[in-house]
């Protein structure tokens, strides 16, 4: 027994000294390499239970994509993509803005799973079927060894979701879901054992560990804007308190396709605006089954796929041509575009309107107004001209207060928006200096002789409803939206005078009705009716211009936003407006830098 032991044991060695030879030998023969890691490994106690390595990229993405597709053609057949609410504000980001951001920061540096040495070099953006794609291209080395000749490619694929919860009002923080990721050894020179571990390691860390790589993104999509309309006043003949339109936007959805997040949101006007409904499940959180993979290669995997992708992509598309707004949205260049619908565009002009002319002091003086008539008479040779009248009225001092009613809005070409609004001239007072002349013509000036009065007068604004028409002018300016007015300031004033003002006008009237001045060719009745008349009618004003301000809506974006913890200044380099009957479309195109960012090369990433 003790023979045979010992037999055994000399086998054993013998054998180990045959692996421990072969390792060597096998050291720079690339066929056996499986074998020596295979080797390595069972002779190798494993201290801890590695992750199970992730999807492949090509597999994770496509899976990916397939989810957000069918989603978004669940949507489009159930009508519920982009519904034609009055309340709706849709903003386009461009997927070539999301990209400077990312890029404005590479190469940037940083530590995985306290292990590895991570320099991204590179970004790509993709928005299409339903996936904000985010990729993430760099080079990997084991930390904390310096000079170190063993390293990595690595690609890292993410999905940019923005949550409906949003802490910021003048940005949209975005995050990066890591959905998989792909370690390489680089092909130059000869293959490296601790290249290929380091491989095979990052392979199988765990997706968390890369979401460091890819922590946060904010977009300058500001939610809360303030319609400004400025004071007149306190001195002058128009007193108009400031007034300001609160305009706040809520996160309903954000979906992708044709490189572009279509943001969804919902507009309130207002101070106290109404709660937000629930916001929709984002395209990107669509829980669509996709198609069994199970058993397939990772090469049958990719071409189910492809197969699967296929069809829903062409009945998305065919869906999507039927959405006006699309198609119109589209047409529209810019990094980010904002698409505002006919109806929220009214109805924040007749909020604007009516606060326009709402409340407003008129404190009128030195407004005079002329008018004149004839008196015909019969006489023994028939009917005659016997004269004509002319009144003069001097407005001296004319207190009103105006006030608006809901107006009518409609959308016109050439940025324009035709204002027809009612406005309620509520009840003031008045006080002025009539003047009536008298000029005799003809046979009448033998009998009756020129004359002339005056009468200080006084009495109310008649209280009543003046139409006010006319139209704002939208114009883009740097940071601005501007709308002008462009109203006729002829404004119809009523004016009652009171019993005794009227009294008095009518005896220096009858005061003429006499033999020995005009009463053969006067007649006094006639000339009183016509000049109540007359007062009846009103007086034509012009309202003053300080009256027709400005109305200013800043729209600029956020100096700087916040990308992977670095502050990343954004400045609009253009912008533009078109207003047609289909709604509002304004967009901008924005330069994205960081001051004093490292440029390519400038980081000691690992040399192949």
């Amino acid at each position: 027994m003790t023979r045979a032991s010992d037999g055994r044991r000399i086998w054993w060695l013998a054998g180990l000294l045959l692996v421990v030879a072969a390792l060597f030998l096998l050291r720079g023969c690339e066929a056996l390499w499986p074998l020596r890691r295979l080797t390595r490994r069972v002779l190798s106690p494993i201290t801890s239970s590695p992750a199970a390595p992730g999807p492949p990229v090509e597999v994770a993405t496509l899976e990916r994509q397939l989810q957000g597709l069918k989603a978004l053609v669940a949507e489009a057949e159930a009508g519920a993509l982009f519904p034609d609410a009055p309340d709706r504000v849709l903003v386009l980001v461009d997927q070539g803005l999301v990209q400077r951001l990312l890029t404005a920061l590479t190469p940037s540096e940083h530590i995985v799973a306290d292990r590895y040495h991570v320099v991204i070099t590179g970004a790509r953006v993709v928005f299409e079927d339903g996936f904000a794609l985010v990729r993430l291209d760099g080079r990997a080395s084991l930390a904390g060894i310096a000079e170190s000749d063993v390293f990595a490619d690595l690609t890292v694929v993410g999905d940019l979701e923005l949550p409906a919860e949003q802490e910021k009002r003048d940005v949209l923080k975005a995050s990066i879901h890591v959905l998989a990721v792909d370690a390489r050894q680089v092909t130059v020179g000869a293959r490296s054992e601790k290249a290929e571990d380091l491989v095979e390691d990052l392979s199988r860390t765990k997706l968390e560990a890369f979401a460091a790589l890819a922590s946060s993104l904010e977009i300058p999509v500001r939610q809360e804007h303030e319609i400004t309309i400025p004071a007149a006043g306190p001195k002058g003949p128009v007193r108009i308190a400031a007034a300001s339109l609160p305009l706040r936007l809520a996160l309903l959805s954000v979906r992708a396709f044709h490189g572009k997040l279509w943001i969804a949101m919902r507009a309130s006007i207002g101070a106290s605006p109404q709660p937000s409904p629930p916001p929709s499940v984002p395209a990107a959180a669509a829980g669509t089954p996709g198609p069994d993979l199970d058993g397939l290669s990772r090469d049958e995997r990719l071409l189910r796929l492809h197969e699967e992708y296929r069809r829903p992509h062409e009945q998305f598309e065919s869906l999507l041509a039927r959405e006006t707004v699309v198609r119109e949205a589209e047409r529209v260049r810019g990094d980010m575009v904002a698409v505002v619908r006919p109806g929220l565009v009214k109805e924040v002009a007749q909020e604007v309107a009516r606060r326009y002319f709402d409340r407003v002091a008129l404190d009128l003086s030195d407004i005079e107004v002329t008018k004149s008539g004839e008196i015909h008479t019969d006489t023994p040779v028939g009917r005659v001209n016997a004269g004509e009248w002319t009144v003069n009225v001097n407005l001296r001092h004319v207190r009103g207060t105006l006030k608006a009613k809901v107006p009518r809005i409609e959308l016109q070409p050439d940025n324009e928006v035709d204002l027809d609004l009612p406005v309620l001239l509520e009840e003031g007072e008045g006080t002025a200096a009539l003047r009536f002349a008298w000029k005799s013509h003809g046979l009448a000036k033998i009998v009756c002789k020129d004359f002339e009065t005056e009468q200080e007068i006084s009495g109310r604004v008649k209280p009543e409803e003046y139409p006010v028409r006319g139209r704002f002018l939208l114009t883009a300016v740097q940071d601005s939206l501007t709308a002008t007015p462009r109203f006729d300031p002829a404004f119809r004033v009523k004016f009652e005078l009171n019993p005794e003002s009227w009294a008095k006008v009518r005896t220096a009237l009858e005061h003429q009705d006499d033999i020995t001045r005009c009463g053969l060719a006067f007649d006094p009745d006639k000339v009183f009716a016509q000049l109540q008349e007359l007062v009846g009618k009103g007086f034509v004003i012009h309202l003053p211009r300080k009256l027709l301000r400005t109305v200013t809506l800043p729209v600029a974006v956020t100096e700087s936003v916040e990308v992977e913890g670095r502050r990343v200044g954004v400045a609009v380099t253009h912008n533009a407006l078109r207003i047609t009957p289909e709604g509002l479309w304004y967009s901008i195109d924005l330069r994205a830098e960081i001051s004093g960012a490292p440029r390519p090369g400038a980081l000691g990433s690992p040399r192949p």
